[in-house]
């Protein structure tokens, strides 16, 4: 056992064969005698809602101590044995300052190696100074790096960590990716959440990244039922990479540097990037013929025959004319009818004088620059006249904006799908966080009424432990296949968050039944996925978190429906806190599920 008394006066450091001078050890005693760690938090965002998912704490020596920077503390204390009474009055002050500070949400911890292997740093111990604190052991997580790690120190690991999560502290495996042996901690630890490295953060900002570790990672993570935690979210480019990739919490300078007193919400500008903007990322359902309008100077209606042949004629590559009046669009002159026109035999003699208005496509097709763009389409796809469209005016408030090109259209389209398909869950094909996020923003701006339905399933992790993630998959795909089944109208959008969580919106006022009858038959489908004797047991017998032994009844479906006031909802993190909500409180009820949320807007924290 590894004494945890002061011991002599003078410690070796094992790697480098370096001495701590008496000065430093006695600075150890006074600090921890005193108690004077000074803690500090970093806030964990999640960016689906604008209060933190949590903090990350970290303590340094006194201001004026030689041990004030965290790495040569530790180091002193490493060096002396003292490893777990440094990590425990550490943790003692987290938690106290933590609770005394009210900040909301989960207390991440990394705990050094050293102190993980000291017979001192146990449960009991643990468990006495969170209760001293005032703070539940649920909310605190605590993480480790031990990748390098051999099967025999896993299992001792394992063993601890069962102690910990009997009392509900949580556990993240630090630095995924960084070394490797990450994906045998995972199997053999199962974490509540994984931190991507520094190193793996690093890679998005290459000019070409490669992100298929990141997405493995991703995917790793959802099938042991674990979050993905970014650190080194330190620029407005890694956050924009991160959200665009799904990365549920971020961490890092961008987000909040580590203070003592730390901020309770997210700052705004967290909410202004690329998933909020009209000019980001989007799909053909929300995306506005805005950015498609070529502004060409437009000629008025009584310019003669002659005097737009002549602009034709100097502007060889014009296509495409509007006439516009006092700012109204009246039409436009397209060159090659006005060709067939202007040069047929005796054209230029008989119509040269008469004006332009004669001679125009009086009813082109007008678009205001926010329609989106698939609506566009569909307008120029069932236009009824005898030529095909290949071009139509876009407007402001009815005044003329610029003329926009189906060439162009149909580039735009494409792009989008392409986008949207980069978003898209690989597992499902439904879209994921970025266009779920995009498409709310957009019906929130407009001010339409809609209604939220956020999707989970019910006893998912037991039966992806007892039937192999396969099986588990073809239930997420079933699930999918179901909401989609149901979901068949216009105004109606499909979305798949991760894991066996997915977002519906609906517009038409049927949605209550058609929620209904998605439980009914899922209810109806669940015995489905399991064997004879599982069917007959009605469930199946598995592990809780705690590795206590329960039984779980068959999946069922949990809805919780919201109906977001554009008044009151800023952005989709208002509408994402309140599904999140309504979700609780349909999972507490047994078996299928729904919940209607009667509030229309977040209770703000003032």
């Amino acid at each position: 056992m590894i004494q945890t008394s002061l011991g002599p006066a003078r410690c070796d450091d094992p790697s480098t064969g370096d001495s701590i001078d008496d000065a430093s050890v006695q600075d150890l005693d006074r600090i921890l005698a005193r108690q004077s760690l000074a803690p500090a938090f970093a806030p964990i965002a999640e960016l689906r809602l604008r209060d933190p998912h949590g903090y990350r704490g970290q303590v340094s020596g006194p201001a004026d101590s030689p041990l004030r920077l965290p790495l040569t503390l530790f180091g002193v204390a490493e060096h002396c044995g003292r490893s777990a009474e440094l990590t425990l009055a550490a943790l003692n002050s987290l938690a106290t300052q933590f609770q005394a500070q009210g900040l909301g949400g989960k207390l991440f911890y990394r705990v050094r190696r050293a102190a993980l292997y000291d017979p001192g740093f146990c449960a009991d111990r643990l468990q006495d100074i969170l209760t001293q604190a005032g703070l539940e052991p649920d909310r605190l997580v605590l993480g480790l790096s031990e990748h390098r790690a051999h099967q025999s120190s896993l299992k001792a690991l394992s063993r601890l960590f069962a102690d910990l999560r009997a009392l509900g502290i949580q556990m993240m495996l630090c630095g995924f990716g960084d070394t490797h042996g990450g994906l045998l901690a995972v199997q053999a630890l199962r974490p509540d959440y994984i931190e991507l490295g520094r190193g793996q953060i690093e890679i998005l900002r290459s000019p070409v990244p490669n992100l298929d570790f990141v997405r493995a990672t991703l995917d790793v993570a959802r099938r042991f039922n674990a979050l993905v935690v970014a650190t080194g979210i330190d620029t407005e480019q890694d956050l924009r990479a991160a959200e665009a990739l799904g990365i549920p919490l971020l961490q890092g300078h961008s987000i909040g540097a580590l203070d003592p007193a730390p901020r309770k919400r997210l700052r705004k500008k967290l909410f202004c990037g690329a998933a909020d903007s009209d000019g980001g990322l989007g799909d053909a359902q929300t995306a506005t013929v805005a950015g498609l309008a070529t502004e060409i100077p437009p000629v008025c209606a009584d310019y003669s025959v002659e005097e737009v042949g002549e602009v034709f004629h100097a502007a060889r590559q014009l296509q495409t004319l509007p006439v516009v009046e006092k700012g109204k669009p009246l039409g436009l002159v397209r060159r090659m009818d006005f060709m067939n026109l202007f040069l047929s035999r005796y054209g230029r003699d008989l119509h040269g004088r008469k004006p332009i208005r004669l001679f125009m496509d009086a009813r082109p097709v007008m678009v205001e620059h926010d329609t989106p763009i698939n609506e566009v389409s569909q307008k120029l796809t069932d236009d009824n006249q005898s030529h095909a469209q290949t071009d139509f005016l876009i407007t402001r408030n009815g005044r003329y904006l610029g003329v926009g090109y189906m060439v162009d259209l149909l580039r735009e389209i494409t792009a989008l799908q392409l986008q949207t398909a980069r978003h898209a869950n690989p597992l499902s094909g439904l879209p994921g966080n970025v266009p779920i996020n995009q498409r709310i923003n957009e019906m929130l701006r407009k001010g339409r009424a809609f209604v939220v339905v956020y999707v989970d399933l019910d006893h998912f992790k037991p039966f992806n432990d007892a039937y192999g993630y396969s099986k588990g998959d073809e239930v997420i795909v079933a699930v999918a296949t179901l909401l989609l089944s149901e979901c068949g109208t216009l105004g109606d959008f499909v979305g798949h968050v991760g894991g066996d969580d997915f977002v519906i919106l609906f517009e038409d006022d049927d949605w209550e039944m058609r929620c209904r009858r998605i439980l009914a038959t899922f209810e109806a489908q669940a015995p489905s996925f399991y064997n004879a004797t599982d069917r007959e047991n009605g469930g199946l017998w598995g592990e809780d978190r705690q590795g206590t032994r329960v039984f779980f009844p068959f999946l069922s479906l949990s809805l919780g429906a919201v109906r977001p006031d554009p008044d009151c909802c800023d952005s989709f993190h208002d509408v994402a806190t309140m599904a999140a909500d309504a979700k609780h409180m349909a999972k507490q009820q047994a078996g299928n599920s729904l919940f209607i949320e009667r509030r229309c807007g977040p209770h703000r924290v003032a």
